[in-house]
């Protein structure tokens, strides 16, 4: 069946502070949202069509960037939505081919490895959702109205993308309406009655989300130069 990833592109990035959303900064000389794509255009196991989900008044800075780096893939653009549940639901509802598998990755986790990607990618023809996942380091506490209380970390695990599910189970689960507690695509699907299937993440799989993120993905790039922003 036809394999499709869905990149989220369409956030702000407020918390990392910077001029311009996170996915477009320089991360080895180019964008780190180009990182991501890379990842999956350049996947000789498992071809995808990808869709790529922009905020709308980002659609002529990533033109420019794919100008300024003769950047000339083809990708579907879709504009996102206000949460990332409504930005996900728009990519989804472009899709029509009623049997197919479904990625939803994060633009900003460039690090994700091939090895994660092609096992989600196989793993998903015996399950309704294959979410990549590393065991939890920090000990942690759970607050509660009396106050907070040590728990084992043994029983958490950290989560990643891409999550990958069948187009029904995913379409099906993206019918309901949105709800506060929908954290990312598993939540929508297990919300909907459907199981998750866990399988071994990779831990430079980071999210670059604050600027300590960014400042491990540059040592883990080793060379970020700068570039002047395209207008």
């Amino acid at each position: 069946m036809k394999n499709y990833i869905i990149i989220l592109a369409a956030g702000k990035g407020n918390r990392l502070g910077a001029e311009m959303a996170k996915q477009f900064l320089p991360l080895n000389g180019k964008p780190i949202l180009m990182h991501t794509i890379d990842k999956f255009i350049n996947n000789l196991d498992h071809n995808f069509e990808i869709i790529l989900v922009l905020n709308k008044d980002d659609i002529q800075i990533w033109k420019s960037f794919c100008e300024l780096f003769n950047y000339d893939h083809s990708f579907r653009i879709v504009i996102g939505g206000k949460e990332r549940f409504h930005s996900v639901k728009n990519a989804l509802d472009t899709i029509e081919d009623p049997h197919c598998y479904i990625g939803i990755h994060d633009a900003v986790r460039p690090f994700v490895s091939k090895k994660v990607i092609n096992t989600a990618f196989t793993e998903i023809r015996e399950h309704d959702a294959v979410v990549p996942s590393i065991s939890m380091i920090p000990t942690i506490r759970r607050i509660n109205e009396k106050g907070n209380i040590g728990v084992n970390r043994d029983e958490f695990k950290v989560i990643q993308t891409p999550q990958v599910f069948r187009s029904d189970v995913i379409k099906k689960a993206y019918e309901t309406s949105y709800q506060s507690h929908f954290f990312d695509d598993a939540t929508v699907a297990e919300y909907s009655g459907y199981t998750i299937k866990l399988i071994e993440g990779n831990e430079e799989n980071i999210k670059i989300t604050l600027p300590i993120d960014y400042i491990t993905a540059k040592a883990l790039r080793t060379k970020t130069p700068e570039y002047d922003i395209p207008h």
